[in-house]
């Protein structure tokens, strides 16, 4: 498995777009899938806020993470947010949401953020097991979602590299 920038592999962006709109639509029911697919582009920015990245096998998506200034527009004092953090069904289990919720932790932390941001509504219990910290419970688009954070290190033995 590679994790790689979104942008270096654009013909990917509209079926993540369509992953992505199947397993969040519902949080924003007047969003078309043209929206979101444009909103996915405008996040492609390669080590710098926005960014996307990927996880890809032989070129194949295996799922998507994403460093974004905000994903709460009730609580813009927050900032930057990981955010759109999904495997494919078929590779759930096995390692792959970690590795790209780390990526981000580690691009965020590149980029000399202090703390990352999230909220979910269904995968808090992941988060936690990622030494994320239950900040707020609130309703949010219709939903009880978990605001969480963590504070951004390095990963085991790296420096702080220049992206």
């Amino acid at each position: 498995m590679q994790i790689e920038y979104l942008a270096d592999h654009p013909l990917l962006v509209p079926q993540l777009a369509r992953l992505h709109f199947e397993q969040w639509g519902y949080l924003r029911p007047d969003e078309s899938l043209e929206l979101r697919t444009r909103r996915l582009e405008a996040c492609c920015g390669r080590g710098g806020i926005p960014s996307v990245v990927v996880a890809l096998e032989d070129g194949a998506l295996l799922g998507s993470a994403m460093l974004i200034a905000n994903d709460m527009d009730t609580r813009s004092d927050l900032t930057p947010w990981l955010a759109g953090v999904y495997v494919l069904a078929a590779h759930r289990g096995q390692g792959y949401g970690s590795a790209l919720a780390r990526r981000v932790e580690e691009e965020a932390w590149a980029l000399g953020v202090p703390r990352l941001h999230l909220y979910t509504p269904e995968a808090e219990g992941f988060y936690a097991r990622l030494g994320w910290s239950l900040d707020e419970r609130c309703r949010y688009l219709g939903q009880e979602v978990a605001v969480m954070s963590k504070q951004c290190r390095p990963a085991r033995g790296s420096t702080r590299p220049t992206l």
